[in-house]
């Protein structure tokens, strides 16, 4: 499944990219997203960028971008709340 795929609020792994590319997959890397990385989709529209959240670090990827990465969509009972809401709790306490 690719991450442009999933919808908003959805928790999910990075599998692998769609691509070949070395510099794709480096830029990747460099933004703190590789195989493994979970995160989750904090907003999705119809136009404009996807923003994701990755432990804590929100990110917006262009849906070119987004259909280039590998996923797997997470359910899991650990993942009750959003990551958002998870990390707005540690900055209180």
């Amino acid at each position: 499944m690719k991450l442009s795929q999933l919808k908003q609020g959805d928790i999910f792994k990075v599998t692998g990219f769609l691509t070949d590319c070395s510099h794709f997959r480096r830029r990747m890397e460099s933004l703190g997203i590789g195989k493994g990385t979970i995160g989750q989709v904090v907003v999705k529209s119809f136009w404009g960028p996807l923003e994701v959240d990755f432990n804590g670090r929100k990110l917006a990827l262009g849906k070119g971008i987004a259909k280039k990465i590998e996923v797997k969509k997470l359910e899991c009972p650990l993942f009750g709340e959003s990551l958002e809401q998870k990390f707005a709790k540690k900055e209180t306490q």
